[in-house]
Order: C-alpha cells, then structure tokens, then sequence
C-alpha cells in the first residue's frame, strides 16, 4: 500500500473517531477542524519537530502535560477510545490541540514508523536526524493535507 493510501485510511480514522465522540458541529469539533486547516502550513513552514512541539504545548493543561498525552495516543491503537476517555476526564479544550496531536502522533507511528519513543524529547530527537526528518515531512504533509479536506468536508464551521 502506498503511504497516500495509508494518509486517507488515518485521516478516515481520525475524523470518524472526532465524529462519533463529539459529533460533527460543536466546539470541539470546530477547532478540530480549524486546527486541521492549519496543520500542513505549520509543517511546511515549521517544520515537523516545531509543529510537534506547538501542538504539544498547546495541548498542555493543569490536569496533564502535552508530552503525556501525546505519548498516551502514540501508544494507543483505538483513537475512539482514547478520544472517549480523554472527554470524559475533561482534558479536551475547544481548541482541540489535543485531538489534532493524537492524529498527528498516529501517523508518525503508521507513516513514518516510529513508535518506540518514551518522551517527546525522544520524539523530537528522531524526528529531527535529517534522514528521518525528510520522510516524516513529506509524509506528514500527505497526511496533514487529507486530514485538512476530509475535516472540511465532514465537520460544519
């Protein structure tokens, strides 16, 4: 399977798992898509490991760090579950930063292969070797520019 077809099947996966927790019009799933529309600008002029960094700590609350909770969605292979248990323990926000790392994180383990890391600082490091950094950004840009239209096309804002 090419690494396009691997994009859309997680970008199906991500927006259905938003859709069937929050629904398709609300707040969570507005910044979901607002975040979405931003994501693959911020990887082409950001870079991956800024992106990573910015979600992260935007993801940040009293209640969890950003680094906790994307290395919990890089763990879990259940995007509605991890979704679920992350509304029912209050550490969504509107902005849905959250959210968009948890998709994020998916695809760095499904397209770019990294799923052994402990930390983001472990993340960050991989990710920014050279030779790993020029497969994850043109993958995660694959992915971000799925991510971006199927949101647009399924979630009202």
């Amino acid at each position: 399977m090419k690494s396009e077809d691997k994009a859309l099947n997680l970008t199906i996966k991500c927006t259905d798992a938003l859709r069937q927790v929050f629904g398709s019009k609300d707040d969570v799933p507005s910044g979901f898509r607002a975040r979405a529309r931003d994501l693959p600008t911020q990887l082409y002029y950001g870079g991956v490991t800024y992106t990573i960094a910015y979600i992260a700590s935007k993801a940040s609350s009293d209640k969890v760090s950003g680094d906790e909770l994307l290395m919990q969605a890089l763990s879990n292979n259940d995007l509605n579950a991890l979704f679920k248990e992350w509304r029912d323990k209050g550490l969504v926000k509107r902005e849905a930063y959250e959210l968009i790392g948890a998709c994020l994180m998916g695809a760095i383990k499904e397209l770019v292969g990294l799923s052994n890391i402990k930390s983001l600082t472990d993340a960050l490091k991989l990710l920014n070797d050279p030779g790993v950094q020029v497969l994850a950004e043109r993958r995660l840009l694959e992915f971000a520019e799925w991510l971006k239209r199927l949101t647009e096309a399924v979630i009202q804002g």
